[in-house]
């Protein structure tokens, strides 16, 4: 019976893989308006292929009733909603909204830096770091809150998983930690130093699945990994990674970008195991002075260029796929943008040193 039902896994694996390439292949075409007229059909029509149209039936509503065709359903349902957030980088230029005029009163930004999405509200954080705050807004540019104003000295890099949000302030060399709930502080770390647990400039920071922060400790010239609640878990480094500004993890890598002297984006496994790295400068990428970047949930990934004032979108081996700003303080123009994140809703959120719409949402 063991054997029989390891077949049941296998045939499963087999059609779940197949469901998984069929959506994603239908998604790629028209995420939006495949979701709006045909997902719920398809979806239906796959998960019953998983389920009925097998050879040994019998042992899959047995076997995998319960536990494993939940797993699938979960799991297919994660997919649709990946390919969905994908953005639509050809509307840009012309889609935007437009907000953050360059001041100190609420809603205002003061040389903005790191940005972060609230994924269950789609909220964008924005690190106001000559303000000394944070602020929040929601995905149609609405002002809502801040938090940290009293904490906070030159806020950095921010990073949201679940009620936390972290922030790096480089100049106090610290992580700070706080909670939704009431906006309030939980904990700061940090201090100047080379030690576990200190950082030298610490730059962007990221969260993965389960709510490790990994943060760009620049000038330590290693990402330094930690728990929910601050305690130090373990260092990624490399040979070949000298002051690393911005980190991302997905499902399965850990991206890292190191914007001086030759700049490259390192690709690296979950254990810190390095893969390969991509030269933003050369290979026809052609990005001048990358500091911060994004992924999608197909690991195409956008870098903010200072110099030539643009977003650029690469897919995973690096091929130019879209192109995005001109220089300028109106609405759709960047100036020296930063922070780059994308919402689920597959938006692309830019700050920049435009003095009149420092966030630009792009849809």
């Amino acid at each position: 019976m063991k054997k029989v039902a390891e077949i049941a896994r296998q045939e499963m694996t087999t059609q779940l893989t197949e469901a998984q390439a069929y959506l994603q292949g239908h998604l790629k075409e028209n995420p939006l308006q495949f979701m709006q007229e045909r997902i719920t059909k398809e979806m239906e029509d796959k998960l019953r292929e998983l389920r009925i149209n097998n050879p040994i039936e019998s042992v899959l509503k047995w076997q995998c009733d319960t536990c494993e065709l939940e797993t699938c359903i979960s799991h297919l349902g994660d997919i649709v909603q990946e390919l969905v957030s994908v953005p639509k980088y050809s509307t840009f230029q012309t889609s935007t909204i437009a907000t953050g005029k360059k001041g100190s009163g609420p809603g205002q930004l003061n040389d903005p830096r790191g940005v972060a999405i609230h994924e269950a509200t789609n909220q964008i954080f924005v690190a106001n770091t000559s303000n000394h705050r944070v602020e929040i807004f929601s995905d149609t540019g609405e002002y809502l809150n801040q938090l940290g104003e009293e904490q906070l000295d030159m806020p950095y890099g921010i990073a949201i998983h679940g009620e936390n949000v972290y922030v790096s302030c480089c100049v106090d060399h610290t992580i700070n930690q706080f909670t939704l709930t009431d906006m309030s502080l939980v904990r700061k770390i940090g201090s100047v130093g080379s030690n576990n647990g200190q950082f030298n400039f610490p730059r962007q920071l990221t969260t993965d699945p389960i709510g490790h922060v990994f943060i760009a400790d620049r000038d330590n010239d290693r990402i330094s990994v930690h728990d929910t609640d601050l305690n130090h878990l373990r260092n990624i480094t490399h040979q070949s990674m000298t002051k690393p500004f911005d980190v991302k993890v997905s499902r399965d890598h850990v991206y890292i970008l190191c914007p001086y002297n030759n700049p490259c984006m390192h690709v690296l496994t979950l254990e810190g195991h390095k893969l390969h790295s991509l030269i933003t400068s050369g290979l026809g990428m052609d990005v001048l002075c990358p500091l911060f970047f994004c992924l999608d949930s197909l690991n195409n990934f956008g870098i903010s260029d200072e110099d030539s004032h643009t977003i650029r979108v690469f897919s995973p081996e690096g091929n130019l796929l879209h192109k995005i700003g001109t220089e300028g303080h109106q609405q759709g123009m960047l100036c020296y943008p930063k922070g780059i994140a994308i919402t689920p809703n597959g938006r692309l959120v830019s700050v920049s040193e435009n003095r009149n719409y420092g966030l630009q949402i792009f849809y």
